[in-house]
């Protein structure tokens, strides 16, 4: 989710940048950045840890304004997790309008609570959204928090924003705890509508999607052929063979309504699969984020230790980055840091090599079946590769942007060696790259 990568990268600018004015001035042109990008998007707030607003994406900082009561700001005040929280729509204090709140915590440098980044989703872009749809006046479009409370629902009623429906609609007391998506037929108590529902549950996101269609509406064609063949049952044979071929063509219509129900579910999970497929990508860079970069190290740690192969693991940092970003801003920091991500795309020898921004400046690779020598010379050619965009850097020694590149290279075993481990090392090895002077590798 492209919001959710936003939030996690100002959160980790709010971590490791100092919180000055200037500072934050840059941060809240970013900030306008993303909001210009993202039509669907009221604003990005930044909040301290009393609740009081830092700065915001636009230039409207309410005086006095305080958001220490709201949901999702109590809700990482009390729990230190690095997750991503979707609240309960409410009403923005900064326009009045109907927002879906989606937030993030930031900490202070000893991990205590330094305060919450939320970026506030018009309601009105599902309003319009939905609109779109050429649906019949029963059909019914959902999207709700995996509690069963409704975020919004098509055709829109305010009165129905914000209410649970687990513990009456059937969806969620019976079908959802085993089946994660499909299809089901369900009696809506609030509209007392039976529809034919395709739902799904967003992976990695607390949300769950549904689209109904109005059985009545479904079958109604063939309910209707089906009754005048009844009454014409005791006509003659012609009459008889004419209604046969009727309910036939209904029967057609009716496969080919359950096959359009299926389509729409394979729609669903095809949107589901693309919001795994976002949620693994780093959106600055292109490369791999920190969530795929975990999976891969661990799947390939494994595989090695079973066939006895052995895996390089590369750790590289941008030298003097934060001087870099003192003279030059941070939007230019954030170009520097797409200029070698593409770099690094370039570099890929294999459909296997892992090339990720690990965090901030710090990007790793992961190169399954290597041993120290091949490692060692494809470390030189990222060493060289880089040197020759002669990106410009005042702060840096050479003049120019360099790297430093710290490897660790093992077959692991099954037991003692860990992703954890791995990284550790690796990281140790880029520290003694940046001890010996920087634009360098080191080899643990």
């Amino acid at each position: 989710m492209q919001i959710d990568d936003n939030l996690l990268d100002l959160a980790e600018r709010l971590q490791t940048d100092r919180q000055s004015h200037q500072q934050l001035l840059r941060l809240q042109r970013v900030m306008q950045t993303q909001v210009d990008e993202l039509p669907q998007l009221q604003g990005i707030f930044i909040f301290d840890s009393q609740g009081l607003w830092l700065i915001t994406s636009s230039d409207n900082v309410l005086k006095n304004a305080n958001n220490a009561d709201r949901e999702y700001f109590k809700y990482h005040q009390n729990y230190d997790a690095n997750t991503l929280y979707i609240s309960k729509v409410i009403r923005s204090r900064s326009t009045g309008d109907l927002i879906i709140p989606i937030s993030r915590r930031f900490n202070n440098p000893d991990g205590s609570f330094a305060g919450v980044i939320m970026a506030a989703l018009y309601l009105d872009y599902f309003h319009q959204f939905y609109d779109s749809f050429a649906l019949n006046t029963d059909a019914s479009l959902n999207l709700l928090m995996a509690d069963g409370t409704i975020l919004y629902r098509h055709p829109y009623a305010l009165t129905s924003i914000g209410k649970n429906i687990s513990q009456t609609i059937l969806l969620f007391r019976e079908i959802l705890p085993h089946s994660e998506f499909g299809n089901a037929t369900i009696y809506s108590p609030y509209d007392k509508v039976e529809r034919i529902y395709g739902y799904s549950r967003v992976k990695r996101y607390p949300l769950v999607i549904t689209a109904g269609l109005s059985k009545r509406d479904v079958l109604a064609d063939w309910r209707n052929d089906a009754y005048m063949f009844a009454m014409g049952g005791f006509s003659l044979l012609v009459i008889l063979l004419v209604m046969g071929l009727v309910l036939l063509r209904q029967i057609k219509h009716s496969v080919q309504t359950e096959a359009e129900l299926m389509r729409t579910r394979d729609q669903l999970t095809t949107i589901n699969q693309m919001l795994e497929e976002l949620a693994l990508i780093d959106s600055l860079t292109g490369l791999a984020n920190r969530r795929q970069f975990d999976i891969a190290l661990k799947n390939e740690l494994t595989r090695a230790a079973r066939n006895y192969r052995s895996v390089a693991l590369l750790m590289l940092d941008m030298d003097y980055f934060k001087q870099y970003n003192d003279i030059y801003g941070h939007v230019a920091g954030d170009q520097c840091l797409q200029q070698i991500g593409q770099t690094l795309k370039g570099l890929a020898r294999r459909s296997n090599d892992i090339m990720a921004r690990y965090g901030g400046e710090e990007m790793g690779i992961i190169l399954p079946d290597t041993d120290a020598q091949g490692v060692l010379f494809f470390a030189e050619r990222i060493i060289d590769a880089v040197r020759e965009l002669n990106i410009p850097h005042q702060g840096n020694p050479h003049d120019i942007v360099t790297i430093s590149i710290g490897i660790y290279t093992k077959v692991p075993h099954r037991y003692n060696d860990t992703p954890i481990s791995f990284i550790d090392l690796a990281d140790h090895a880029l520290y003694q790259a940046k001890r010996q002077g920087k634009n360098g590798i080191y080899s643990s």
